[in-house]
C-alpha cells in the first residue's frame, strides 16, 4: 500500500485515505447488525451455560444425599440383621430349636 502511494500526489493520497475510512464506515455499518446478533447469542449461550452448570451442582448434590441415603439403609438393615441373628441365637438357646418363621 505505501508504495502505491509514493505515487500518489497529496491530493490523491487523502482521497484514497478519505475512500477508505468511507470503506471502513459501511462495512462497519453492514456488519453492525450481524456483531449485535452475535453478541447477544453470546449473552444467550453464557445465561444457558450458568443454568446448566446450576442443574449440575443440584444434582450432583442429590446424587450424594442419594448415596448418603443408600449408606444409612444399607447400615440399617445390617442392624436389623444382627438384632434379627442375635434374637434368633437367644430363640435356640432358651427353646433348643431353630425358631418357626411365619410366611
Amino acid at each position: 500500500m505505501v508504495e502505491a502511494q509514493e505515487g500518489l500526489t497529496e491530493v490523491e493520497q487523502a482521497e484514497l485515505h478519505r475512500l477508505l475510512e468511507d470503506l471502513d464506515s459501511d462495512e462497519a455499518e453492514a456488519l453492525g447488525p450481524a456483531v449485535e446478533r452475535a453478541e447477544a447469542n453470546a449473552r444467550d449461550l453464557a445465561a444457558e451455560n450458568a443454568r446448566l452448570e446450576a442443574q449440575a451442582n443440584a444434582l450432583e448434590r442429590i446424587a450424594a444425599e442419594h448415596e448418603r441415603l443408600l449408606a444409612d439403609a444399607t447400615d440399617y438393615l445390617r442392624k436389623l440383621r444382627e438384632k434379627s441373628t442375635a434374637l434368633a441365637e437367644d430363640y435356640r438357646r432358651l427353646m433348643g430349636h431353630e425358631p418357626i418363621h411365619a410366611r
